[in-house]
């Protein structure tokens, strides 16, 4: 039954993540089981634990609706992560294994415009997920991992996906290479200055008529 849930959930969470499953719209149980393959007590058990994310909500006598992505809590979002992740990388930069930034720094050099979206997605995602996945503090990591699923969802919803990759992949590799070089308070304002541009986008994006 374990497995049968983590399908679901799975299944579930990357519709909603990838806008598939749009904010705000009501999902079928019955249709959600026909898609994930399973019986109704692993997406009841999904839908569950993605409401403690939440990812989904329940709405008395209409049933169950993906959270809805208003200005203020895109607001939200990013506020929380221009606090956090900066303080991230200048409190446990130091904790980011070095075999595994080089291996970002790689993921990065071979950036090409032409490649496929997720593999340009996983290359746009890679420090940011580096960052959190090192973070010791439980805490800061149960939080920057539940905000950065949010964050997916608004690059979808906004269509921001391929629009800023080959600008945000060069803003990655600097912060990578001064991480690198161990000057995390350098990397820390490089990153809180591209989430502050990634902030200003998105409400640009959406403020010129942008979809959501």
């Amino acid at each position: 039954m374990a497995s049968l849930k983590q399908k679901a959930y799975n299944i579930i969470k990357d519709n909603i993540v990838s806008c598939r499953y749009k904010p705000g719209q009501l999902l079928n149980e019955t249709q959600l089981m026909e898609e994930c393959g399973t019986s109704r007590t692993p997406v009841r058990e999904a839908l569950s634990k993605l409401e403690q994310e939440k990812l989904v909500r329940i709405v008395s006598k209409k049933g169950i609706m993906v959270t809805e992505l208003t200005l203020k809590e895109i607001g939200d979002i990013y506020l929380v992560r221009v606090l956090l992740e900066p303080q991230m990388v200048k409190l446990f930069g130091a904790n980011i294994p070095l075999d595994e930034l080089e291996r970002v720094r790689s993921m990065l050099l071979s950036y090409k415009p032409e490649m496929d979206m997720k593999e340009r997605n996983e290359i746009d995602d890679a420090i940011h997920r580096l960052i959190i996945e090192s973070c010791p503090n439980n805490y800061f990591h149960e939080w920057m991992t539940l905000i950065y699923l949010q964050n997916q969802r608004i690059r979808f919803s906004t269509g921001q996906l391929g629009r800023y990759m080959e600008k945000n992949n060069q803003e990655h590799l600097r912060i990578t290479e001064t991480i690198l070089r161990a000057d995390y308070d350098k990397a820390a304002d490089l990153l809180r200055e591209h989430l502050e541009k990634a902030r200003r986008a998105t409400f640009d994006t959406l403020l010129s008529g942008g979809s959501m």
